[in-house]
């Protein structure tokens, strides 16, 4: 079966109904932007990764429930962010138990074990983030910045993601591009933006 890959709701349509031909398009339409803005969110690749498959696989499951969208970028985006923060508050609470255990045990390895996880996360977060054009931006900012220039969403549509307002998300945006002008003194910023995106 032949998919047009601009004709993204006929696709989610057919993928709704069952084709596998659809959920595979879709598939690979959309992997590697997710990937590309969960780095940044969550900075474990091999993390992200299984988020985003087990998301693929959760919509294959529930396919006939899912309503229509506008937007399959957008609904894939939102639904990734919601994944890895829930994900990451599971992470901070098993590390919140583990520590309770050690403090009730009296634990000796309990310094160890906390050192050993503050490393990993220092390693995994910087390796995602520290872009060298915008290493002096917030992650949030980072965060703005790519899903207004890279995915080309609209201020309405980041307010969403990102659980904002509109005029929040858009002094949000100012101050980012403001502070990438002041920070880096680079001739041209739109080269530069296009770096940080694609990089």
């Amino acid at each position: 079966m032949l998919h047009m890959p601009d004709d993204e709701s006929l696709l989610w349509s057919q993928f709704k109904n069952g084709d596998r031909d659809a959920f595979a398009a879709l598939y690979r339409q959309h992997s590697l932007p997710l990937i590309a803005y969960g780095i940044k969110l969550c900075g474990d690749r091999d993390l992200l990764k299984d988020q985003i498959q087990e998301l693929f696989v959760e919509l294959w499951n529930s396919r006939e429930n899912l309503s229509s969208t506008d937007s399959v970028k957008f609904y894939l985006f939102r639904a990734l962010r919601y994944k890895l923060v829930r994900s990451e508050k599971n992470r901070q609470s098993r590390i919140h138990l583990i520590r309770s255990a050690a403090d009730a045990a009296g634990d000796p390895l309990e310094d160890s074990v906390e050192k050993t996880v503050v490393e990993k996360e220092i390693r995994e977060s910087y390796r995602a983030l520290m872009k060298k054009a915008l290493k002096e931006l917030t992650p949030r900012q980072q965060e703005v910045i790519q899903l207004r220039f890279y995915h080309g969403f609209s201020n309405e549509q980041i307010a969403e993601l990102m659980n904002m307002n509109y005029q929040s998300v858009s002094n949000l945006l100012y101050r980012s591009l403001s502070r990438l002008k002041e920070k880096i003194k680079f001739p041209d910023f739109t080269t530069l933006l296009l770096f940080y995106c694609f990089a």
